[in-house]
């Protein structure tokens, strides 16, 4: 088996209410698990949503699963915890990641959240493209993501501000994001990654903007299965 760990977090919003995202981390350049490997990640970041007189920022985990399907195609789980003010998200992705080329990437999922301000169903889809030198110690990518989010009322965990009895309003995302990964070893690697793009909210005039920063560590572990 092959592990890969990571870590990054996806922005949340306080002062604005609205349905929680998915988790939007891209963590890593296009490669994706090859056949018979996993990719397993934990980490931490932070991230801020701005809107005109409104804006919001927290810090949060993510961790993530992915397996082998083929070389070119691998599914999983993401899972992502975030604390913004004093309330608090849980969101969850399934994912899908294709290898068009060995430089360029699609990725698509489906997610839920429960947040202080209610539930949410959503949504995205990404493309990733970046170098892959395996002699050199830095590898870079870059992505562009879409991510939707639909509101119900009501929540099961994370405490907080919200009575239960009215939806969070929908709200849309256009992500981009650029990266970093360093090679410690050839088990160990570090990564550095950041992003930001417009956020609409239903309801509001007025189009905000979301940040977000993180770091992880990855570790990956075995041989790919080879036909």
């Amino acid at each position: 088996m092959r592990y890969r760990f990571a870590v990054l977090w996806a922005f949340s919003t306080s002062c604005v209410t609205m349905a929680a995202p998915p988790p939007i981390a891209t963590l890593g350049g296009p490669a994706t698990a090859p056949r018979g490997t996993s990719e397993v990640g934990l980490g931490l970041g932070t991230g801020m949503s701005l809107f005109d007189q409104a804006h919001a920022g927290g810090t949060g985990w993510m961790g993530r699963f992915r397996q082998g399907i083929t070389d070119d195609l691998d599914l999983g789980v993401d899972a992502l915890g975030v604390q913004h003010a004093d309330k608090g998200t849980m969101a969850f992705k399934v994912a899908a990641r294709y290898a068009l080329a060995p430089h360029l990437r699609l990725e698509g999922g489906a997610g839920a959240a429960d947040d202080s301000d209610g539930k949410s169903l959503s949504y995205d889809f990404a493309v990733v493209t970046g170098t892959r030198r395996e002699a050199t110690p830095w590898n870079y990518y870059a992505a562009l993501r879409t991510t939707g989010a639909f509101g119900f009322p009501g929540n099961v965990c994370c405490g907080g501000g919200s009575t239960g009895t009215a939806a969070p309003p929908n709200s849309f995302l256009l992500l981009g994001t650029v990266g970093a990964e360093a090679k410690v070893s050839e088990v160990f690697h570090f990564i550095f990654e950041g992003g930001a793009g417009p956020l609409w909210v239903q309801g509001r005039g007025d189009v905000g903007a979301a940040f977000y920063f993180g770091t992880g560590f990855l570790a990956k572990i075995g041989v790919p299965e080879r036909p």
